[in-house]
Parts: structure tokens; C-alpha cells; sequence
């Protein structure tokens, strides 16, 4: 019969701690979170950080689940039955914190009525659960639920490691180096142990979130968003097509470099907006477009849209002047959108997914979009869609600022034909 080790492994102790401080840091973060102003540059960071460190403490749970199966482990203290029984219940309940939290925000964001795709860290794209809206409100409640649980049984494990250590039992020595083997050594790491998370957790509540803070890492994300938002490729409607840049590479095949591509008149750029749960749709009928692309070179494929925001038409006039306005796209001082992708991938056969970045209202944003695209020769044909957060990019002021009557959701699509440039 195989001995039990007297200690945790090398990647158990890692994990642990780094669990650890990821689960203070996210506590920090979604309290503070529900003081941000909701249509804030600062809360959309928040959120697209806080999906991404909730999805890598899913992911870090799973590891280290497996991991107490695969690698023999400590045998339990030996303590009272009421103790042992106490120290089994707070152990399993954190697993359940660990995953189950992560969970149900991922439902919580798969079940929103205004999607934001999620990149994690701003690079990786992480789908929607395909759920049904009757899973949003337990899910909201579970999440509150756990969050809560997660600060009671942060108290009982920090509280119950201590005990051991005043006791002089080396329970605690068992996840730490093992260079701390004396007492005193043992003491300073804890006390270490006991500032990281205070740090982490105080890391969520006051890092900055604005330009160079984590807006940093969510502007990623958005940009990967926008490059996969039909801005990217939209056709206009109007005989201003995008003109490409000249290019030596453009006589060569498609199976080489990026060549240049000109938009050709008839595509469509178009959005839907919700009012008062009704759909109102409009597009735009003057933009530009720099596209250079190939699909064996997506390395160095790139897209540039220019979209004249007092072009937006609805059919209705006096709704046009509105956008147009102040309390909107406010055309006087922000005339253009400007889309610029960063980053182009392949999903599939003939589907693509973009990263950029969408300036819009004096605010950049990552924004993202999936599309197919069917090249003949040198002819192509494309089309996509995306969801983008009108309050990220601040657009609806005063009484439009909220959400009940406009939605905060607002769809993006496109249908175009571009040759290549000769």
C-alpha cells in the first residue's frame, strides 16, 4: 500500500495559491463593480476583465480537481470528527464556489438580453452557453448567493489554518515551500500568505480601469470584436465605394500575399436598434474602406473602415436629426467612425473572425465580429454581423442614458461584393 506524501505537490501548491489570489482579486472587482456608472468606459473594462479572470478560476478549479485524483495528496488531519467533518464541508463548498461562481456568471452572460462577446484577456474568443432567457434570473441569484458563501468560507479556511498554526500543528506547512519548515518560518509565511490576498483583494476594488488600467485588457477584447464587426467589410450604398491602396503584390494570386480589394456599389451597412421592445432598423450610406487581405496571409491582412456617421438613415427624418444630435452620435464634434483591425483568423472553412478596434464618439472600444466570406477568382463575397454596447461608447445621454426604453444592445450587419484591385 503506497505511503501518503506529508506534503502537497509542487503544481498543487502553485494552483492553490494562485486560485487564491484570483478569487480576493474578483471579489474586489465585482463589488466594486456595482458602484461604476453603468454606461462608463471604466465598467465595460470592468466586466470584460471580470469575465476573463472568472473564466481562467473555472479553468484553474478544473486542473486542480483532476489533480487531487491524479496525484496522491496528504492524508486528512487527524482533528475531532465535529473538526474533520467542519474542514471536509469548507473544502467541498469552496469547490463549489470555485466552479459553480464562474458558472453562473458565464450563464449570466450567455442569457443577457445584450450579448458582449467575450475575449478572454482580450485575446481569446470564449462563446455563449446556448441557453434559454429562463436561466438568467436563478443564475443572477446563484451568482450573489456564492459570492457571499465565498467570503464565509474564506473566513472558516483562513480561521481554521490558523488554529492549527497556534496549535503548533504544521498543516500549514503542508502548501507552503518547503524551505518553511520551522515555526517561525511558517509564521512569516502565513503572514505573507495573509497580505497577497489582502493585496489581491484590494487590487480589485481600486486598480485602475480607465486608459492604461485593465481598460487596457478589455480594449483588446472589444477590438477583436470590431474587427469581426461588419464595419470591417461593409459595402456602401451609395457609388462612393472604398478605393484600396496600390500595391505591388496585387497581379500576384490569392493563394499568396494580402492584395488590395475595392468594395463594389450595392452592399448594404446596416444596424438595429430595440425601442420600447420594438426593432428599428437604418444603415449608413456613405463610408470608406482601406482592405487588404488574403487567406493564406492573414498575418498581414488588415481592414480600415471609415463610416460618416451624419449619413445614418432610418426613414424617418426627425429620428435622423436626433441621432445626428448631442445626445447621440453628436456629428458636430465626432463626424466619423473609424474601425482598424488588428488581427484576422480563420474559424472554418470560409469563416473568418477580426480584431480591431472601433472609435466612435470619442471613445475606442474592441468590438467583435464573425463573418463568412467566398472567394471566386477575383471576386468575393461577404457578409457578417456583430453585437456592440452603445453605452460603452457613451452614445445615448440624458434621458436616453438608460437602458429601459433604448436597448443598450445594438446589431451590426453586412452584405458586400469586392473585386480585386489590378
Amino acid at each position: 500500500m503506497t505511503e501518503s506524501p506529508t506534503r502537497y505537490s509542487a503544481l498543487a501548491i502553485v494552483l492553490h495559491w494562485a486560485l487564491a489570489l484570483l478569487l480576493l482579486f474578483q471579489l474586489g472587482l465585482g463589488w466594486r463593480m456595482e458602484d461604476l456608472p453603468r454606461s462608463s468606459g471604466a465598467t465595460f473594462a470592468a466586466f470584460q476583465l471580470h469575465k476573463s479572470i472568472g473564466i481562467a478560476i473555472l479553468l484553474l478549479s478544473l486542473a486542480r480537481l483532476a489533480l487531487r485524483w491524479w496525484k496522491p495528496r496528504p492524508a486528512p488531519w487527524q482533528d475531532s470528527r465535529l473538526n474533520m467533518a467542519l474542514a471536509r464541508g469548507v473544502h467541498a463548498l469552496l469547490y463549489l464556489v470555485m466552479i459553480g461562481g464562474p458558472l453562473t456568471g458565464w450563464i449570466l452572460v450567455s442569457t443577457s438580453r445584450t450579448k458582449v462577446d467575450t475575449l478572454l484577456f482580450g485575446l481569446v474568443p470564449w462563446p455563449h452557453l446556448p441557453l434559454g432567457g429562463g436561466w438568467h434570473e436563478p443564475a443572477e441569484t446563484g451568482h450573489a448567493v456564492l459570492a457571499w458563501l465565498l467570503v464565509v468560507l474564506f473566513v472558516l479556511h483562513v480561521a481554521g489554518a490558523l488554529r492549527h498554526h497556534v496549535l503548533r500543528e504544521d498543516l500549514l506547512g503542508r502548501m507552503l515551500p518547503a524551505r518553511l519548515a520551522s515555526h517561525g518560518a511558517l509564521t512569516a509565511g502565513a503572514i505573507a500568505a495573509l497580505a497577497g490576498t489582502a493585496l489581491a483583494y484590494a487590487a480589485g476594488q481600486w486598480m485602475p480601469l480607465g486608459k492604461g488600467g485593465a481598460a487596457a485588457v478589455s480594449a483588446a477584447a472589444p477590438a477583436q470584436l470590431a474587427s469581426q464587426a461588419p464595419t470591417a467589410t461593409a459595402a456602401p450604398e451609395t457609388s462612393e465605394s472604398a478605393s484600396a491602396s496600390p500595391s505591388p503584390d496585387a497581379s500576384e494570386s490569392a493563394a499568396a500575399a494580402a492584395v488590395p480589394w475595392v468594395v463594389e456599389p450595392g452592399g448594404r451597412l446596416a444596424f438595429r436598434a430595440d425601442y420600447s421592445g420594438s426593432p428599428v432598423d437604418g444603415s449608413f450610406r456613405r463610408w470608406d474602406a482601406d482592405i487588404r487581405f488574403s487567406p493564406d496571409d492573414l498575418d498581414n491582412s488588415r481592414v480600415r473602415v471609415t463610416i460618416d456617421l451624419a449619413s445614418a438613415d432610418t426613414a424617418d427624418g426627425e429620428r435622423d436629426a436626433m441621432l445626428k444630435g448631442d445626445s447621440f452620435f453628436n456629428t458636430a464634434a465626432h463626424p466619423r467612425a473609424t474601425f482598424v483591425s488588428s488581427r484576422i483568423r480563420e474559424r472554418g472553412a470560409g469563416r473568418y473572425s477580426a480584431a480591431g478596434t472601433l472609435t466612435m464618439h470619442g471613445a475606442s472600444r474592441p468590438v467583435t465580429l464573425d463573418f463568412e466570406l467566398k472567394i471566386d477568382g477575383d471576386r468575393a463575397n461577404a457578409s457578417g454581423s456583430a453585437r456592440l454596447s452603445r453605452t460603452a461608447f457613451g452614445v445615448g445621454s440624458g434621458e436616453w442614458a438608460a437602458t429601459d426604453q433604448i436597448a443598450d444592445g445594438v446589431s451590426v450587419n453586412f452584405r458586400l461584393k469586392a473585386r480585386r484591385s489590378e
